[in-house]
């Protein structure tokens, strides 16, 4: 099977004295075990690596800056990760890259489109359960405090949870399938088969 290249933001980490680039080694672990040949993307080489992905992934993170989307003070926030995460979205949507979206990337495509966050209603630490648009209920691994408040009008709606948390959203004219837990925990291979399959 031919290989694809999925671009992945990087995220810098406070590691003792000094900062650290990179992505949790999950997320390589997860998507190189479908085949995917990960490509670590920076505000200084997105312009010249874009053009050879096939595909866009926005992992998770800390939050997104709150006066985005309302007037709130967020008291810890990555500009430079906004920054990057806003400029790739757009450059896939132009390229026609289908958009993969977890935990925090689904929350930022809500917001790129128009949506809003909100504090979650209870916690979403470890495993909990969410029901499809199936009816299939399932267990998955979240790690977040905020979840999609007002839903941006170009998605529709996948999964929920049991308090009524949105959990996929699904962008089909965009190729934007986003989740709000972490596969890549558990080795979730429904999920990124599901995604895979806008690339067929």
């Amino acid at each position: 099977m031919e290989k694809k290249l999925i671009g992945i933001p990087i995220r810098k980490y406070k590691d003792l004295k000094t900062d650290v680039i990179g992505i949790y080694a999950r997320y390589l672990d997860y998507f190189e075990s479908n085949n995917l040949i990960v490509v670590f993307l920076t505000l200084n080489n997105y312009k010249y690596l874009i053009n050879s992905l096939s595909c866009l992934a926005l992992i998770g993170g800390g939050d997104v800056n709150a006066k985005i989307y309302n007037s709130l003070d967020t008291l810890d926030y990555d500009y430079e990760l906004d920054k990057l995460e806003f400029l790739l979205i757009k450059e896939a949507l132009e390229r026609k890259l289908p958009i993969f979206g977890i935990c925090r990337g689904l929350q930022i495509l809500n917001i790129y489109f128009g949506g809003t966050l909100k504090e979650i209603p209870s916690s979403h630490l470890g495993l909990h359960n969410i029901k499809l648009k199936t009816d299939v209920v399932k267990s998955v691994n979240s790690f977040h405090h905020l979840c999609i408040d007002n839903l941006a009008s170009n998605f529709s709606i996948l999964a929920k949870s049991n308090d009524f948390v949105i959990e996929e959203i699904e962008d089909k004219k965009r190729m934007i399938f986003a989740i709000q837990y972490h596969p890549e925990i558990n080795f979730d291979y429904e999920v990124i088969n599901y995604f895979l399959s806008y690339l067929r």
